[in-house]
Protein backbone atom coordinates (compact mmCIF):
# COMPACT_ATOMS: atom_id res chain seq x y z
CA UNK A 1 0.00 0.00 0.00
CA UNK A 2 2.84 2.37 0.89
CA UNK A 3 4.47 1.55 -2.44
CA UNK A 4 1.41 2.71 -4.40
CA UNK A 5 1.05 5.86 -2.31
CA UNK A 6 4.67 6.76 -3.02
CA UNK A 7 4.17 6.28 -6.77
CA UNK A 8 1.04 8.49 -6.70
CA UNK A 9 2.83 11.29 -4.88
CA UNK A 10 5.74 11.05 -7.27
CA UNK A 11 3.39 11.31 -10.23
CA UNK A 12 1.59 14.33 -8.80
CA UNK A 13 4.85 16.01 -7.97
CA UNK A 14 5.90 15.88 -11.61
CA UNK A 15 2.71 17.66 -12.81
CA UNK A 16 2.66 21.44 -13.40
CA UNK A 17 -0.67 23.24 -12.77
CA UNK A 18 -1.54 26.63 -14.29
CA UNK A 19 -3.82 28.65 -12.03
CA UNK A 20 -6.21 30.55 -14.30
CA UNK A 21 -8.05 33.54 -12.83
CA UNK A 22 -11.65 32.80 -13.79
CA UNK A 23 -13.27 35.68 -11.88
CA UNK A 24 -14.64 38.06 -14.57
CA UNK A 25 -14.42 40.97 -12.10
CA UNK A 26 -10.74 40.33 -11.33
CA UNK A 27 -8.65 42.86 -13.22
CA UNK A 28 -5.82 40.31 -13.38
CA UNK A 29 -8.01 38.00 -15.42
CA UNK A 30 -6.67 38.06 -18.99
CA UNK A 31 -10.29 38.14 -20.21
CA UNK A 32 -11.25 41.08 -17.98
CA UNK A 33 -13.49 43.68 -19.66
CA UNK A 34 -14.13 47.22 -18.53
CA UNK A 35 -17.77 48.07 -17.70
CA UNK A 36 -19.72 49.60 -20.56
CA UNK A 37 -23.00 51.47 -20.91
CA UNK A 38 -25.12 52.41 -23.90
CA UNK A 39 -28.42 54.25 -24.31
CA UNK A 40 -30.95 52.18 -26.22
CA UNK A 41 -33.83 54.67 -26.42
CA UNK A 42 -34.38 57.50 -27.25
CA UNK A 43 -31.95 58.38 -30.02
CA UNK A 44 -29.60 61.35 -29.81
CA UNK A 45 -31.12 64.58 -31.10
CA UNK A 46 -34.73 63.40 -30.83
CA UNK A 47 -37.63 65.79 -30.20
CA UNK A 48 -40.26 64.29 -27.89
CA UNK A 49 -43.90 65.35 -27.64
CA UNK A 50 -44.36 64.44 -23.97
CA UNK A 51 -43.16 65.84 -20.66
CA UNK A 52 -42.33 62.28 -19.55
CA UNK A 53 -39.55 60.09 -20.86
CA UNK A 54 -38.20 56.61 -20.06
CA UNK A 55 -34.59 56.12 -21.12
CA UNK A 56 -33.41 52.50 -21.41
CA UNK A 57 -29.79 51.61 -20.63
CA UNK A 58 -27.69 48.54 -21.31
CA UNK A 59 -24.40 47.50 -19.78
CA UNK A 60 -22.22 44.48 -20.39
CA UNK A 61 -22.75 41.22 -18.53
CA UNK A 62 -21.39 42.10 -15.09
CA UNK A 63 -22.78 45.62 -14.76
CA UNK A 64 -24.90 45.87 -11.62
CA UNK A 65 -25.86 49.56 -11.29
CA UNK A 66 -26.45 52.77 -13.24
CA UNK A 67 -26.59 56.50 -12.55
CA UNK A 68 -27.29 59.68 -14.54
CA UNK A 69 -27.10 63.48 -14.61
CA UNK A 70 -28.92 66.11 -16.68
CA UNK A 71 -27.53 69.31 -18.11
CA UNK A 72 -29.94 72.01 -19.32
CA UNK A 73 -30.71 75.72 -19.31
CA UNK A 74 -33.91 74.63 -17.55
CA UNK A 75 -32.83 75.46 -14.00
CA UNK A 76 -35.58 73.29 -12.48
CA UNK A 77 -34.30 70.12 -14.17
CA UNK A 78 -30.56 70.84 -14.49
CA UNK A 79 -28.64 68.75 -11.93
CA UNK A 80 -25.66 71.14 -11.72
CA UNK A 81 -23.20 68.39 -12.66
CA UNK A 82 -24.35 66.22 -9.73
CA UNK A 83 -24.99 62.52 -10.31
CA UNK A 84 -28.09 60.66 -9.20
CA UNK A 85 -27.64 57.86 -6.68
CA UNK A 86 -26.65 54.49 -8.10
CA UNK A 87 -29.60 52.22 -8.96
CA UNK A 88 -29.97 48.62 -10.07
CA UNK A 89 -32.66 49.70 -12.55
CA UNK A 90 -31.60 50.15 -16.17
CA UNK A 91 -34.44 52.64 -16.78
CA UNK A 92 -34.09 56.37 -16.17
CA UNK A 93 -37.60 57.79 -15.74
CA UNK A 94 -37.92 61.54 -16.23
CA UNK A 95 -41.10 63.57 -15.76
CA UNK A 96 -42.37 67.15 -15.50
CA UNK A 97 -40.01 68.17 -18.29
CA UNK A 98 -40.39 71.74 -19.51
CA UNK A 99 -40.07 73.10 -23.04
CA UNK A 100 -36.26 72.96 -23.20
CA UNK A 101 -33.38 70.97 -24.62
CA UNK A 102 -31.60 68.53 -22.31
CA UNK A 103 -28.38 66.52 -22.27
CA UNK A 104 -28.51 63.20 -20.40
CA UNK A 105 -25.26 61.49 -19.35
CA UNK A 106 -25.21 57.98 -17.89
CA UNK A 107 -22.68 55.62 -16.31
CA UNK A 108 -22.63 51.99 -15.21
CA UNK A 109 -20.49 50.13 -12.68
CA UNK A 110 -19.56 46.66 -11.49
CA UNK A 111 -20.17 45.36 -7.93
CA UNK A 112 -16.48 46.17 -7.41
CA UNK A 113 -17.43 49.86 -7.99
CA UNK A 114 -15.35 50.05 -11.16
CA UNK A 115 -17.13 52.69 -13.26
CA UNK A 116 -17.66 52.88 -17.00
CA UNK A 117 -17.04 55.86 -19.20
CA UNK A 118 -20.06 58.13 -19.65
CA UNK A 119 -22.50 57.94 -22.57
CA UNK A 120 -24.63 60.96 -23.52
CA UNK A 121 -27.57 61.95 -25.66
CA UNK A 122 -29.38 65.23 -26.25
CA UNK A 123 -33.14 65.63 -26.68
CA UNK A 124 -35.67 68.45 -26.91
CA UNK A 125 -39.11 68.59 -25.32
CA UNK A 126 -41.93 70.01 -27.46
CA UNK A 127 -44.96 68.82 -25.51
CA UNK A 128 -47.17 71.93 -25.46
CA UNK A 129 -49.49 72.63 -28.36
CA UNK A 130 -49.17 75.92 -30.26
CA UNK A 131 -51.66 78.51 -29.07
CA UNK A 132 -51.30 77.71 -25.37
CA UNK A 133 -50.78 79.44 -22.06
CA UNK A 134 -48.30 77.61 -19.85
CA UNK A 135 -47.21 77.83 -16.24
CA UNK A 136 -43.48 77.37 -15.69
CA UNK A 137 -42.14 75.22 -14.21
CA UNK A 138 -44.36 72.14 -14.29
CA UNK A 139 -43.04 71.02 -10.90
CA UNK A 140 -41.51 72.82 -7.91
CA UNK A 141 -39.85 71.30 -4.86
CA UNK A 142 -40.06 73.84 -2.04
CA UNK A 143 -39.28 74.10 1.65
CA UNK A 144 -41.87 75.31 4.13
CA UNK A 145 -41.84 79.06 4.80
CA UNK A 146 -39.72 79.71 1.70
CA UNK A 147 -41.12 81.78 -1.17
CA UNK A 148 -41.13 80.41 -4.71
CA UNK A 149 -42.46 81.85 -7.95
CA UNK A 150 -44.17 80.52 -11.05
CA UNK A 151 -44.39 82.27 -14.42
CA UNK A 152 -47.11 82.46 -17.05
CA UNK A 153 -45.97 82.42 -20.70
CA UNK A 154 -47.69 82.55 -24.05
CA UNK A 155 -46.63 79.63 -26.23
CA UNK A 156 -46.90 80.20 -29.97
CA UNK A 157 -49.79 82.51 -29.11
CA UNK A 158 -49.25 85.87 -30.83
CA UNK A 159 -50.90 89.28 -30.63
CA UNK A 160 -52.58 89.04 -27.23
CA UNK A 161 -53.60 92.56 -26.29
CA UNK A 162 -56.15 91.72 -23.58
CA UNK A 163 -56.10 88.71 -21.30
CA UNK A 164 -58.53 87.66 -18.56
CA UNK A 165 -57.20 84.71 -16.62
CA UNK A 166 -57.98 82.98 -13.32
CA UNK A 167 -55.19 81.05 -11.59
CA UNK A 168 -56.33 78.72 -8.82
CA UNK A 169 -54.38 77.39 -5.83
CA UNK A 170 -55.19 75.61 -2.57
CA UNK A 171 -55.16 78.03 0.37
CA UNK A 172 -54.73 75.10 2.78
CA UNK A 173 -51.17 74.71 1.48
CA UNK A 174 -50.14 77.98 -0.18
CA UNK A 175 -50.40 81.71 0.34
CA UNK A 176 -50.11 84.25 -2.49
CA UNK A 177 -47.54 86.99 -1.87
CA UNK A 178 -48.51 89.96 -4.04
CA UNK A 179 -45.87 92.37 -2.69
CA UNK A 180 -42.88 90.04 -2.60
CA UNK A 181 -41.96 89.88 -6.27
CA UNK A 182 -45.24 89.14 -8.02
CA UNK A 183 -45.36 91.12 -11.28
CA UNK A 184 -47.55 91.53 -14.37
CA UNK A 185 -45.88 92.65 -17.59
CA UNK A 186 -48.73 94.45 -19.36
CA UNK A 187 -49.41 98.16 -19.81
CA UNK A 188 -52.63 97.71 -17.82
CA UNK A 189 -52.64 95.27 -14.92
CA UNK A 190 -55.59 94.55 -12.65
CA UNK A 191 -55.48 91.76 -10.06
CA UNK A 192 -58.47 90.74 -8.00
CA UNK A 193 -57.34 88.33 -5.29
CA UNK A 194 -60.26 86.53 -3.70
CA UNK A 195 -60.01 84.64 -0.44
CA UNK A 196 -60.93 81.29 -1.99
CA UNK A 197 -57.60 80.74 -3.73
CA UNK A 198 -58.33 82.40 -7.06
CA UNK A 199 -56.15 85.08 -8.69
CA UNK A 200 -58.25 86.92 -11.29
CA UNK A 201 -56.01 88.89 -13.66
CA UNK A 202 -57.00 91.39 -16.33
CA UNK A 203 -53.91 92.34 -18.32
CA UNK A 204 -53.65 94.62 -21.36
CA UNK A 205 -50.66 95.27 -23.59
CA UNK A 206 -50.80 97.81 -26.39
CA UNK A 207 -48.69 98.54 -29.42
CA UNK A 208 -48.69 96.86 -32.81
CA UNK A 209 -48.57 93.25 -31.67
CA UNK A 210 -49.41 92.96 -27.96
CA UNK A 211 -47.62 90.08 -26.26
CA UNK A 212 -45.24 88.13 -28.47
CA UNK A 213 -45.46 84.49 -29.51
CA UNK A 214 -43.49 83.22 -26.50
CA UNK A 215 -43.49 86.02 -23.96
CA UNK A 216 -43.57 86.30 -20.19
CA UNK A 217 -46.97 87.62 -19.09
CA UNK A 218 -46.81 87.47 -15.28
CA UNK A 219 -44.91 86.11 -12.31
CA UNK A 220 -46.72 85.03 -9.13
CA UNK A 221 -44.97 84.47 -5.79
CA UNK A 222 -46.27 81.90 -3.30
CA UNK A 223 -45.39 80.93 0.26
CA UNK A 224 -45.86 77.33 1.45
CA UNK A 225 -47.52 77.01 4.82
CA UNK A 226 -46.45 74.56 7.53
CA UNK A 227 -47.45 71.57 5.42
CA UNK A 228 -44.26 69.54 5.08
CA UNK A 229 -44.76 66.45 2.92
CA UNK A 230 -47.75 67.87 1.07
CA UNK A 231 -48.52 68.05 -2.65
CA UNK A 232 -50.79 70.63 -4.24
CA UNK A 233 -51.38 72.16 -7.66
CA UNK A 234 -51.48 75.66 -9.13
CA UNK A 235 -53.56 75.67 -12.29
CA UNK A 236 -55.17 77.91 -14.87
CA UNK A 237 -58.87 77.71 -14.15
CA UNK A 238 -60.02 79.82 -17.12
CA UNK A 239 -58.51 82.16 -19.72
CA UNK A 240 -59.83 84.48 -22.42
CA UNK A 241 -57.58 86.34 -24.85
CA UNK A 242 -58.34 89.06 -27.39
CA UNK A 243 -56.42 90.91 -30.07
CA UNK A 244 -56.09 94.70 -30.26
CA UNK A 245 -59.14 94.90 -32.55
CA UNK A 246 -61.26 92.90 -30.10
CA UNK A 247 -61.15 89.53 -31.87
CA UNK A 248 -61.13 86.46 -29.62
CA UNK A 249 -57.90 84.47 -29.77
CA UNK A 250 -58.33 80.75 -29.24
CA UNK A 251 -56.37 79.27 -26.35
CA UNK A 252 -55.79 75.67 -27.27
CA UNK A 253 -54.30 74.39 -24.03
CA UNK A 254 -53.28 75.43 -20.52
CA UNK A 255 -50.99 73.78 -18.00
CA UNK A 256 -50.58 73.39 -14.24
CA UNK A 257 -47.70 73.34 -11.75
CA UNK A 258 -47.28 70.65 -9.09
CA UNK A 259 -45.86 71.86 -5.76
CA UNK A 260 -44.15 69.36 -3.46
CA UNK A 261 -43.29 70.81 -0.05
CA UNK A 262 -40.45 69.18 1.88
Amino acid sequence: MKKYLFILLLFLGCETFDVVADNPLDQNNPDYELPTVSILDPQDGQTISSDKLDVYLQGNENVSEYRYKINSFDSFIDMKNTWSVWSSSNIVSLEFLNEYSYELTVQSRYPTERESNGASIGFTVDAVKPGSLILYPKKINSNIFTNFNISLYSHDLPNISALDIIIEFDTSYLEFRANEGSLEYGDVNVLRNSADGKLNYTIGKYGDNGFGDNELILTAVFWPKDVSGSTSFIKILSATAKSLDGQTIEIVETSQTRVDVK
